[in-house]
């Protein structure tokens, strides 16, 4: 019995210094809040990935489908177009287009790189139809000054 009190003593000792953190601490190893910290940390980085690899995903998405889109606008677009404005901003191309279209015409708003837009009231793949075209339309109410011919081959669209 002499031998298993000083036992029982060091036990009781052992379980009293906060058993698992003081070990760890005392032998230089992570305690169980560090550990914890480093695992929310884990947790917290792997859902910021997660989030920007799908932010990246859904950017790529929208860069793909613009790009079919505009490939498919190409496809549609004529080479000549009668223009009969050139607008920055956007109300007063709507403008345009609403006017153009109660003269019987489908006008076709045609972006270009620097920013503006221009309303093409007629399109065709043959030139001389486009100026007579033009000519035809200097007689109508809404025809501004500046109307023009535009080839589509020249690119500044898009």
């Amino acid at each position: 019995m002499k031998k298993i009190f000083p036992l029982l003593i060091g036990v009781m000792l052992l379980g009293s210094l906060n058993s698992c953190d003081w070990v760890r601490s005392v032998l230089g190893m992570p305690t169980s809040k560090e550990l914890k910290e480093k695992q929310e940390q884990l947790i917290k980085d792997s859902i910021e990935k997660a989030a920007a690899e799908q932010e990246a995903a859904r950017l790529e998405q929208l860069y793909l489908d613009s790009l079919a889109q505009v490939e498919a606008q190409k496809k549609v677009l004529k080479r000549y177009h009668v223009v009969l404005g050139s607008f920055i901003m956007d109300n007063n191309a709507r403008r345009m287009m609403q006017s153009i279209e109660k003269d019987g015409y489908e006008p076709i708003r045609i972006e270009f790189k620097n920013g503006y837009s221009v309303i093409s009231a007629y399109q065709t793949n043959s030139l001389p139809d486009a100026y007579n075209r033009m000519y035809k339309m200097f007689t109508l109410d809404i025809t501004p000054y500046d109307v023009w011919v535009y080839d589509t081959n020249q690119n500044l669209h898009f």
